[in-house]
């Protein structure tokens, strides 16, 4: 009796934090082709995320330091460290001289390129 259920929390689980912190069903394609792509690209990302917290789970055993211990954890902490790189990528621009606006020109100069084609 508790064998279906038991079976299926993982695929439940995978289907939550995938739709809640990695847009599955965020897509806007209009192809079969595109929307495999998007969804390939999301399980990557959830494989890699799990591994992280299977990672720091085995890790809390040995030490006391606070693991991560969801999805949605390594989500958050993935962002931080994305976050962090480009504040010190825009420190560096700018203390090699370059102005504000040449930072801000340099660091979204691909989403200028999507938005005048």
């Amino acid at each position: 009796m508790c064998r279906g259920p038991l079976q299926r929390w993982p695929i439940e689980t995978f289907y939550q934090d995938s739709k809640g912190h990695l847009g599955l069903d965020e897509y806007r394609m209009r192809t079969a082709t595109a929307i495999k792509k998007h969804w390939c690209l999301v399980f990557v990302a959830y494989s890699f995320l799990h591994l992280q917290c299977l990672a720091a789970s085995s890790r809390k055993r040995k030490r006391l330091a606070h693991p991560i211990k969801t999805i949605g954890e390594a989500c958050r902490q993935q962002g931080q460290a994305l976050i962090e790189k480009l504040i010190l990528y825009a420190h560096d621009l700018l203390q090699q001289g370059q102005s504000a606006t040449e930072v801000f020109a340099e660091i979204f100069a691909k989403q200028q390129e999507g938005a005048a084609m």
